[in-house]
Formats: structure tokens, C-alpha cells, sequence
């Protein structure tokens, strides 16, 4: 793998001259009939995750960073904010032809990366049992037809990265919020050789990642503004460090070592100050990635194993492809009181208007549900979503704590009155059960990965 723009095999007169070289007049003039003939090697078209301005910033910051000499950068104090191009590019002064040639290089390799581990948005509708996610390359061999070809291969990395990385897209749709892919690419950057990636590995780095922006950027109050938003610079300020030679690397571990979420987030006593749409969207991948480990869709698991699953969730059973299914639909950007606004009034059991702006009574659904769904009971919610058999069914591509709270729901219908399946002893248990998958679902089983 060439290292850096020297390293890139010069273009002699003899290759300019070989057949297979293509001239732009000859891509100009190209008629209708060889496009026809090549369509079946065409790549899916996928919707872009990124703008060009904002490609430019991150690979200009992994640039800086790299350059042991450029000891004036500071990464806290640089943005990826496209309105901030010029200025950034004004702050290096004088160009010089080793940092062109290092900066370009630098976009061909980020390119390929990203074309290749990172998720895309296919052009496919969001429906209940596609996954428009894909973490795909093109792959072609010998004379054979070229198609698209899982970058994580077929074992359980491609799963659990294609869950992770779309969590994140999700979450962070702003395209100068993305700090995420900075630190993606900022990862493969530090790699020997991009050429023999090790997908687990980078798996690992994606799962330690989205981890440390819980425990150490989101449970930390020192991060986060009046409304528990992380401050500008917190992600940076959390996640780069220097080694012992002064060279900037991504710190995994985790360093916060007082996690208490009802202290930052609420626990009902009192209104929260806001939790952030992330902090859901990683619940549901805690409760996903407990499914895949503990059953993966397998029919044959024991009742004792599915049994064990559910009790964790809170809830009795119900159907094993509502998890199997499940993946981060770009639609899912709606919060809603589970127990709505207009009804709590505190009296028995019911929760009052300060315990209902609490986690346990928040639910993740898709904007394509009924948007007087969230004026809707418990039981008007719980019956609405029932299917013919009296089952909960698949709503829209909503969030498995949207299914669970469902289920948990219906199981308190058939023990009480009407009206008190879902109380506020309810919600504090949900929650607590919620707080614990969230912080302890995932078991760090490797160190922190080289980067």
C-alpha cells in the first residue's frame, strides 16, 4: 500500500498508450449502446451521507492531525462546520507542495474508505423487513461479473457494524455534526496496511466508540449544556489524546467512572433537562446486540434461554423477528410520551407531569405513525397495535423499547383494571431495567484496539 503521493505509481507514456486506458472524449462520446451493455456492472445508487465541503474538513483534520510537525494544531479548537472551509484553510497559511501532495493523497485514501467502511442509505423504500443499510463494495474477479460485496463478510461484523454505523447516522443526520466518521477514518489512518483491514477490529473500535460516547461524552454532566446537549469540543476533548511520543491517537477506554444516569437524565422525581435522541437510538442497539448474542434468530434456542431474554426486557414474549427485523430507519426522529401529557394527573398510580418527562416513559417511533398517537392511553396505544391474533405487530419501523413497553403493556391489561396498565411504578421499573441494559449489555470481551 502506497503510504503517502510519491509512493503512487508514476503514469508513464507506455500506460497512457495501453488499451484498456479510457480518454474523457472517449467517456464524452461514449454512445447509448455501451452504456446499455454495461449496466449490469453499474453500482446501486446510494444516497450520499456526506457533503463534499464536509469530506474536505475531515480529511483536512486527519491531515493536520497526522503531521507530527504541525505542532500550532489544535483538533479542539477545529470544526466541521462547512461555513468554516475558507477559515480553516486560511489558518495554514502558505501551502507548500509536501502538505498538497500529503492532503491529496489523503482524499483518494479517505475515499476509499469511506466507500468501503461506512454505511450507505440505498435508494430502497424503509420497509418492516429490509434493511436499507448497507456496508457494501463493489468486487469484481477475473472475468466474472462484478456485484456488491459485504465489507464485513457474512459472520457477525457485518451485523453488528451495520447496526452500529447506521445508529450513528441516525443519530448525527447533521453533516457537520459528524464527528463519528472523523474518528472512523482518523482510525483506518493509523493502520499499517488499509489493505488487509481486520473487520473485527474495527468492530470492536465502532462498539468501544459508540460506548465511550455514552459513558464518557453523555454521562458526564461537565459535557453537556442546560439542556444535556454536549458542548462544542466535548466529543474532541474526550476522544483525542496524545501517547508518550506526542502523537495524537483516539482514546477507547473508558474514563468516567461514576455512571449515574437518573442523576443526569431523571428519574421522574423532577422534569428532565433533555435526553438526547443518541442516548436512545444506542439503547436500542444494547437491547439488538442482546438478542443477536444471546439468541440470532435460532428456533432451536431452549424455552429457558428466550425466557431469560425476555425477563431482562420486562416483558412475556413476543415475536423473535420484531428484533431480527429491526434496523435504525432514518423516519424513527419522533419522541413521544408513552403515557401522554393530557392524562397525567398523578392520581392513583397514574404519573403526574413531572414523572411522565422521564426515560422510562419516552418511546422512539417512526414519522410515518399517526401523529395523534401521542394523545393516545396506554390501551388505545396497546390495542391499536395488536394484530388480528391479539399479538403486538411490527409498528412501522419503531424502537424495540417502543415494542417492549407495548408488550409490557398488554401483559399488565390481563392482571388489572382498565386504565392502570401503565402506572408510574411502571415506568420506574422499565427505566431501571432500560439503565441497565444500557450500561451493561455489551461486555468489553478486547482490549482497546491498536488505532
Amino acid at each position: 500500500e502506497p503510504k503517502e503521493f510519491g509512493d503512487l505509481p508514476p503514469v508513464t507514456a507506455a500506460a497512457a498508450s495501453d488499451q484498456k486506458t479510457v480518454s474523457i472524449k472517449d467517456i464524452l462520446t461514449a454512445s447509448s449502446a455501451e452504456k446499455t451493455e454495461n449496466t449490469a456492472h453499474e453500482i446501486d445508487a446510494f444516497q450520499p451521507i456526506l457533503d463534499f465541503s464536509n469530506f474536505l474538513l475531515i480529511v483536512l483534520k486527519i491531515t493536520r492531525i497526522s503531521d507530527p510537525n504541525d505542532a500550532s494544531f489544535d483538533p479542539m479548537k477545529f470544526t466541521l462546520d462547512d461555513k468554516s472551509l475558507l477559515n480553516e484553510f486560511d489558518e495554514l497559511g502558505e501551502l507548500t507542495e509536501d502538505f498538497v501532495r500529503q492532503f491529496g493523497y489523503n482524499l483518494l485514501k479517505a475515499k476509499f474508505l469511506l466507500d468501503n467502511y461506512v454505511v450507505h442509505h440505498s435508494n430502497e423504500e424503509d420497509t418492516l423487513d429490509n434493511n436499507p443499510w448497507k456496508l457494501q463494495h463493489w468486487y469484481k474477479e477475473g472475468d466474472k461479473s462484478a456485484y456488491l460485496k459485504n465489507s464485513g463478510g457474512k459472520d457477525e461484523a457485518q451485523f453488528k457494524l451495520v447496526h452500529l454505523l447506521s445508529m450513528f447516522e441516525v443519530s448525527f443526520t447533521a453533516r457537520q455534526r459528524k464527528n463519528y466518521l472523523f474518528y472512523c477514518l482518523f482510525y483506518f489512518f493509523r493502520q499499517e496496511n488499509i489493505q488487509c483491514i481486520n473487520v473485527d477490529d474495527y468492530c470492536n473500535f465502532v462498539q468501544n466508540l459508540a460506548e465511550k460516547y455514552v459513558k464518557d461524552v453523555y454521562l458526564n454532566p461537565e459535557n453537556l449544556n442546560d439542556i444535556n446537549v454536549p458542548k462544542p469540543g466535548s466529543f474532541d476533548a474526550t476522544l483525542l489524546v496524545k501517547d508518550e511520543s506526542g502523537i495524537w491517537k483516539i482514546d477507547e477506554q473508558i474514563r468516567n467512572t461514576h455512571l449515574d444516569f437518573n442523576a443526569v437524565f431523571g428519574d421522574g422525581s423532577a422534569i428532565t433537562k433533555g435526553i438526547p435522541l443518541f442516548v436512545f437510538n444506542y439503547l436500542d442497539y444494547a437491547i439488538w446486540h442482546r438478542y443477536f448474542e444471546d439468541l440470532r434468530g435460532d428456533p432451536a434456542k431452549n424455552d429457558e434461554v428466550v425466557s431469560a431474554f425476555f425477563e431482562r426486557m420486562g416483558c412475556t414474549k413476543f415475536d423473535l423477528n420484531m428484533f431480527h427485523h429491526f434496523y435504525f430507519s432514518r423516519t424513527r426522529r419522533s419522541l413521544e410520551h408513552y403515557f401522554p401529557q393530557a392524562n397525567a394527573n398523578g392520581v392513583n398510580g397514574v404519573p403526574t407531569q413531572e414523572q411522565i418527562n422521564c426515560f422510562g416513559n419516552y418511546a422512539m417511533i417512526g414519522s410515518d405513525v399517526n401523529s395523534s398517537a401521542s394523545n393516545w392511553t396506554p390501551r388505545v396505544k396497546r390495542d391499536h397495535y395488536l394484530d388480528a391474533s391479539g399479538k403486538i405487530r411490527q409498528v412501522s419501523v419503531a424502537s424495540l423499547k417502543f415494542l417492549i413497553m407495548l408488550q409490557q403493556c398488554k401483559d399488565n391489561a390481563d392482571l388489572r383494571d382498565a386504565g392502570k396498565e401503565w402506572l408510574f411504578q411502571d415506568i420506574q421499573v422499565h427505566q431501571r431495567l432500560m439503565v441497565d441494559l444500557l450500561l451493561n449489555s455489551i461486555k468489553r470481551t478486547h482490549h482497546q484496539t491498536p488505532n
